[in-house]
């Protein structure tokens, strides 16, 4: 398994001297200097494409800057998509490269343009590292150094692993509760580029992962945990800043849902223990998404419009910066969660679990069966049970009492992240409409769950007799005056997704 992971510069020294990393015996620290220029047209039409040349020690490389499909999984190296020893002219008193057309052509085809320039460079050294993973070889090697522009420099160190996939993971593990190692947001070259040019490298991933009808249960499993782990990533850092951003958090929230969703879809096929310790890391992180999400919400949305029915009173505005101080809590616990080790080993889990299948061969023989399987007839097996879950969950729904209306929210949550996975490429227009009605009465029964989050937040904060008594009081009134008047929607709604026909069937 080949696997690149980022590490902080200021940690690179010690990396190497490292009691986790098992020196094989005899084997020394390898070190020559690593020198990369990058090259795309003078009009940035490969970067516009996705795309990026790099010229390394004479080797010409055409690689994808940015995942272009699901083939790119995070922590693997960038794919090379044409590569040789190509012959170069450089064009007298310009700057531009010239190729060769003959080598151009034999060597990178004719997605490269004829006249390409250098735009971005790094200069380090590389050292190589003869490791061992308990008694196992792994080949570490340590990349540092400098990407330049023409105004900038900045460090920037990658640790690249060479190994059996479990020894890989075993030692990568090991590192990140040490080491700031963690699973690169964006390649090298992308870096590069934003270092060098000020470009800002769109995300790997964003939103719900993309249908994966066409792929084997194996291969559709390893796509989405590999998109959902970008989506987290990407976000990570947004979530930190200052200001309490509230979409971050919210988005990051929605995309650790998917993926312990995903790992409840795909279990009765991909059930192994690496599986279930990634469930366990998603589930602790969703536990400090959440409190941050809820004070978010309550903040931002459920206040504001009862402080505007009522601008005059005191006792709200106390209540408000109690409410504040919470959610400052809130932030600050969140905050800590993703620049700590926990973060960075639930990102390497996640990572190697859709990057590797070597560890599919520990599940059971019928598992093997499964996980071979076209998505197709998978989809057929799970939609209909959790169809019938959520038919049953809604049965009655006029009398239903608030909390078996949070039951079945659930239960539309779980439909609705199962048929996004599994929405044919063709003929879609139906899953569609059963996607839009879910989530019509996700949002109507959300209401309802905001309103008894708040209700759990409004007795942290002091109760009907605590110290914001009155206001508390005034809120809770307002909140359930609002749900009495929540239940025709949800019925309607209801009615609507129960006369859809399933696309599955």
């Amino acid at each position: 398994m080949e696997w690149e992971l980022a590490l902080h510069p200021d940690d690179a020294d010690n990396l190497s001297r490292s009691k986790l990393i098992g020196a094989v015996k005899g084997a020394r620290l390898r070190h020559h200097v690593a020198r990369m220029v990058w090259h795309d047209s003078p009009d940035r039409a490969l970067r516009a494409a996705g795309l990026i040349v790099v010229e390394q020690r004479g080797d010409w490389r055409l690689e994808r800057l940015i995942p272009g499909d699901r083939g790119w999984l995070p922590g693997q190296p960038a794919p090379v998509l044409a590569q040789g020893a190509t012959s170069v002219l450089l064009a007298e008193g310009a700057s531009s490269v010239l190729l060769a057309h003959g080598a151009k052509a034999a060597a990178l085809g004719d997605q490269v343009p004829d006249q390409i320039v250098p735009v971005a460079a790094f200069d380090g050294r590389m050292t190589t590292i003869a490791a061992l993973a308990g008694d196992i070889p792994v080949t570490l090697r340590l990349l540092r150094g400098d990407l330049r522009g023409v105004m900038t420099t900045v460090p920037v160190c990658r640790l690249l692993f060479d190994g059996p996939d479990e020894a890989v993971r075993s030692l990568a593990l090991s590192l990140t509760e040490v080491f700031r190692l963690t699973v690169p947001r964006a390649s090298l070259a992308a870096e590069a580029l934003a270092a060098a040019e000020g470009w800002v490298p769109p995300p790997r991933g964003l939103g719900a992962p993309d249908p994966v009808t066409s792929l084997t249960v194996a291969t559709a499993f390893a796509a989405i945990i590999g998109h959902l782990t970008d989506v987290i990533l990407h976000y990570a850092p947004l979530a930190e800043r200052e200001g309490r951003l509230t979409e971050p958090v919210h988005q990051m929230r929605v995309a650790v849902r998917r993926a312990r969703s995903v790992i409840a879809v795909f279990g009765h096929a991909m059930q192994a223990p690496v599986v279930s310790e990634a469930g366990r890391e998603l589930k602790a992180l969703g536990a400090v998404l959440g409190p941050a999400r809820d004070r978010d919400v309550f903040v931002t949305e459920t206040l504001p419009p009862i402080i505007a029915a009522f601008p005059a009173d005191e006792r709200l505005g106390r209540l408000l910066v109690a409410a504040e101080k919470a959610r400052a809590e809130a932030h600050a616990a969140l905050d800590q969660w993703l620049i700590g080790a926990s973060f960075r080993r639930m990102a390497v889990s996640l990572a190697w679990l859709a990057a590797s299948s070597d560890w599919h061969a520990a599940l059971e023989p019928e598992r093997h069966a499964l996980a071979a399987m076209p998505v197709p007839e998978f989809a057929a097996i799970v939609l209909r049970r959790r169809w019938k879950q959520l038919l049953a969950a809604g049965k009655g729904i006029e009398d239903l009492p608030v909390p078996a209306l949070h039951g079945l929210r659930l239960r539309v949550k779980r439909t609705r992240y199962a048929a996004e996975v599994f929405t044919p490429g063709q003929h879609a227009k139906p899953a569609l409409r059963l996607l839009r009605r879910l989530s019509v009465l996700q949002q109507r029964l959300g209401l309802l769950n905001d309103g008894a989050v708040a209700e759990t937040l409004l007795h942290q904060l002091g109760g009907p007799a605590g110290r914001h008594g009155y206001a508390v009081g005034l809120i809770l009134g307002y909140i359930g005056a609002g749900a009495a008047g929540a239940r025709p929607g949800i019925v309607a709604a209801w009615d609507k997704i129960s006369k859809t026909p399933p696309f599955w069937a």
